[in-house]
């Protein structure tokens, strides 16, 4: 079958025995490239200069945001139901990527925008752009990982892992203030807001806070929807403390063991 035939077709339109879904030989060899790929990109960037890494992230950003609106556009009008808000609108965690970067490039270094915004970069935002090489359930349930949806998804949650790589193997930002690790939470605190209003009045499942998708089925399915609301936030605000307390631990033993040797 002709893949490219089908690039620019909506999922309401392709049929089902399509190549290159979820799981199928094409994703897993992409999502093997790209596990690898952007790692080892990361790394051999890691001596860029503050000023070219800026510009690196400026055009990331706007590229990234500017194909975000596209697919929207896109999508909707394409479809033959319109403008989905269910599901097509940027509430997503990954999607929180394209609201921090402007702090992580213009606010002053140090700062508490900053510092949160390269704290949610580095946690949340790495975790979810490494998840969905393994699963953009998503997008490649639906379409091919060879397709305008599906290769926008991919190239985006690829340069949401690179900008944290790069921004940790160069240390333009560590883990080494275990406060940061509240501060991560706070760009998703505050979209998530705006989500949970969507969630609550549509039926849409964004940021998983409804428990629609494996695995956040296995707990949902067994607790009302408000219980399951509050697991997540807790879960969220203490996934970033994964990070930072390897070196808080270290700190604190290399401390003791100073204080000691004196």
């Amino acid at each position: 079958m002709d893949l490219f035939k089908y690039f620019f077709t909506n999922k309401a339109y392709l049929p089902a025995n399509l190549p290159g879904r979820l799981f199928s030989p094409l994703h897993i060899v992409i999502m093997c490239i790209l596990t690898v790929a952007v790692p080892l990109l990361a790394f051999f960037l890691r001596k860029m200069d503050r000023k070219k890494m800026r510009i690196t992230f400026i055009v990331l950003w706007a590229v990234l945001t500017t194909f975000e609106v596209v697919k929207i556009v896109w999508e909707s009008c394409t479809n033959p139901n319109g403008f989905e808000a269910g599901g097509i609108l940027p509430l997503y965690i990954c999607s929180i990527f394209m609201y921090v970067m402007p702090f992580v490039i213009w606010a002053k270094e140090g700062s508490i925008l900053w510092r949160s915004a390269c704290a949610f970069l580095c946690t949340l935002n790495l975790i979810g752009g490494l998840v969905n090489f393994v699963y953009p359930v998503n997008v490649l349930s639906n379409y091919s990982a060879i397709s305008f949806a599906g290769l926008h998804t991919l190239i985006y949650h690829a340069t949401m892992v690179f900008v944290a790589l790069l921004m940790l193997f160069s240390k333009y930002y560590t883990f080494r203030d275990i406060r940061d690790a509240a501060l991560a939470f706070l760009p998703l605190g505050a979209v998530s807001i705006v989500a949970n209003i969507v969630n609550f009045t549509l039926p849409a499942d964004y940021m998983f806070f409804r428990g629609q998708f494996f695995p956040f089925t296995i707990i949902a399915s067994h607790m009302p929807v408000w219980a399951f609301t509050i697991v997540l936030y807790v879960a969220y605000f203490l996934i970033p403390y994964l990070f930072y307390l390897p070196y808080y631990i270290y700190k604190k033993v290399k401390d003791r063991k100073t204080k000691a040797a004196a």
